[in-house]
């Protein structure tokens, strides 16, 4: 350091040596000692010059090792695979992350748990998973590194103090995708392309969400709302950040220009189809094609239909799952609604249907949402397989979660309070009867 500049970069790895194991919680320990000697050295030199304050802002910038760290994908939860290198978990949450995605198709995937497992690095870390399972780096001539950098840009642009539209959030939909993608009826007719796009799709559906719906944007004149004319303003956003980091990351910057274009325009109508104002639209479309019989998943149009109509299953997908993962989610959502209500009342705005924790309770948002979306959507998604064993079990777990509702609702409770009790958790016949290995 020579007049208030950094002369010399030494990259985290090299403080210590590349064969030694340590746990992540060590390695940043020795992190933020470092951090403070550094500095301690940086304002010691720049007290002395006399250096001015933004010189001073400006070095501590470049010296911070929490910005590094924030940065490094070796930090992420992406953990080098050459023997002998540096890891940042201990292995047995490696060794127990590896063997979650040894059943990553399998219904009763605990994401909660995996994210616990991978650091908080759940989508990152399944989505590079998926992209090897379907070889979709060698088929597009991937750079590895411009894919890490997406996908961590991806991750961090979720809002972690969300309850249930944070990163966790889609990586559960992206989990479920992979499912959907695997129904015997559409594996066969998939392209690469089509699974890049369901895949991506899934990832980036929610990405940048701000924990409030369209409605609250729009009565509070949220900027979003005036760019995207009041219409899937959300989606709109979600599909826009998505090209743009795309486009910063360069992941498909060695594809002709109309492929590229072509992608992310495919990138957008399947995003903006997860607009649940439009969940009539799509449904009557699919219940008509259902009816005629008329899918023909050769053609490039259908398989690209049925590709929305899966991403909003798999958005919508948690009444679906075993009832202990369920439970979490429906608690989450209502968690983010009362939030919201909470907001519209600091500010004396009408407070949204659904964010009203002193009326809206979470077993009858539960019912409803059953009812009048999930309950309709995946009846025709079961006509679709014909029926998959997967979609019986979905349905399943579906009806019994709804009756566990209803109980729920009947029980005498005040109003917006949680009856999670372990003790009130449904038995064998309303949870995973099919097991582990449940399709």
């Amino acid at each position: 350091i020579h007049n208030g500049c950094l002369n010399m970069y030494i990259p985290i790895e090299n403080l210590v040596p590349s064969n030694l194991h340590i746990s992540g919680v060590l390695f940043k320990s020795l992190i933020c000692i470092t951090q403070v000697n550094i500095w301690r050295c940086v304002s010691a030199s720049a007290q002395q010059g006399g250096v001015e304050s933004g010189t001073r802002r400006k070095v501590k910038r470049l010296l911070s090792f929490q910005r590094y760290c924030h940065d490094s994908r070796l930090l992420r939860g992406l953990v080098p695979c050459a023997p002998g290198s540096l890891h940042f978990l201990d292995d047995d949450y490696l060794g127990q992350a590896a063997h979650m995605l040894s059943k990553v198709g399998t219904w009763n995937f605990d994401i909660f748990l995996f994210d616990r497992l991978t650091n908080g690095n759940s989508l990152v870390t399944l989505m590079c998973h998926l992209f090897n399972v379907y070889d979709l780096v060698h088929h597009f001539q991937l750079d590895m590194v411009k894919l890490h950098r997406f996908l961590g840009m991806v991750q961090e642009d979720y809002h972690s103090h969300n309850p249930y539209h944070n990163a966790v959030h889609a990586a559960d939909v992206t989990q479920a995708m992979y499912c959907y993608l695997k129904e015997p009826r559409l594996a066969e007719q998939l392209s690469p392309l089509d699974v890049f796009l369901g895949l991506m799709a899934a990832a980036a559906h929610d990405v940048d969400h701000p924990g409030v719906n369209q409605p609250f944007l729009i009565k509070t004149k949220h900027h979003l709302a005036s760019l995207y004319q009041n219409t899937s303003v959300l989606e709109s956003h979600h599909w826009r950040s998505t090209v743009g980091m795309l486009r910063e990351s360069g992941l498909l910057s060695h594809l002709p220009a109309d492929m590229s274009q072509d992608i992310e325009q495919q990138l957008g109508s399947l995003i903006l189809a997860t607009d649940i104002s439009r969940q009539n639209e799509f449904l009557l479309t699919f219940r008509e094609h259902l009816d005629n019989q008329d899918l023909d998943l050769q053609l490039a149009s259908h398989r690209h239909f049925i590709l929305q109509i899966a991403l909003k299953c798999a958005d919508v997908c948690n009444p679906c799952r075993v009832w202990e993962l369920s439970r979490q989610w429906s608690e989450r959502v209502c968690e983010e609604f009362y939030r919201q209500g909470d907001l519209e009342r600091q500010f004396d705005l009408e407070i949204s249907p659904l964010c009203n924790q002193q009326a809206d309770s979470v077993p009858a948002v539960q019912i409803g949402f059953i009812s009048y979306i999930a309950e309709p959507l995946f009846e025709e998604w079961q006509r679709f397989t014909e029926p998959s064993a997967l979609s019986r079990t979905m349905l399943g777990h579906l009806h019994k979660n709804k009756a566990c509702w209803s109980s729920r609702r009947c029980a005498p409770s005040s109003p917006g309070t949680r009856t999670d009790s372990p003790d009130e958790e449904p038995g064998p016949e309303a949870g995973d009867e099919e097991g582990e290995d449940t399709p």
